[in-house]
């Protein structure tokens, strides 16, 4: 028997930039969501096995950094792997994004087969 397709939700308050990130995972076979703020990632995020995570999103709502860290400690929510695709490209934002528990960190602008690639490591049984 086949396994599923793994289950990406891609957060980003930007349609283009989610638009360019689900064209490309579902090329690579990957079922995709989308998610516009921090408030509707964590209603969707239950039975997801990788999130795309934008660490500056609009209020109101719940900042990426308070997305991350939520997504990593609650248990309900499934607790799966994130890859940080950001304009947050400072060290100390990186800094900050790895001690909340991002897996990835991607700076924007970014190449799509870095994202893929972050992606697919992500979702293999004993992902890095």
């Amino acid at each position: 028997m086949t396994k599923p397709p793994s289950r990406v939700l891609v957060v980003d308050d930007s349609d283009t930039v989610r638009t360019l990130i689900r064209i490309n995972l579902e090329l690579e076979g990957f079922e995709v969501q989308e998610a516009e703020s921090g408030a509707r990632c964590l209603e969707l995020v239950p039975g997801t096995d990788v999130v795309t995570l934008d660490l500056l999103l609009p209020d109101p709502g719940p900042g990426g950094l308070d997305v991350l860290r939520r997504l990593k400690c609650d248990p309900a929510l499934g607790r799966p792997r994130v890859v940080v695709v950001t304009a947050a490209a400072l060290p100390e934002d990186r800094r900050r994004g790895e001690s909340a528990g991002a897996d990835a960190y991607i700076t924007k602008p970014f190449e799509p087969v870095d994202l893929v690639d972050a992606v697919r490591a992500l979702a293999l049984p004993g992902g890095t």
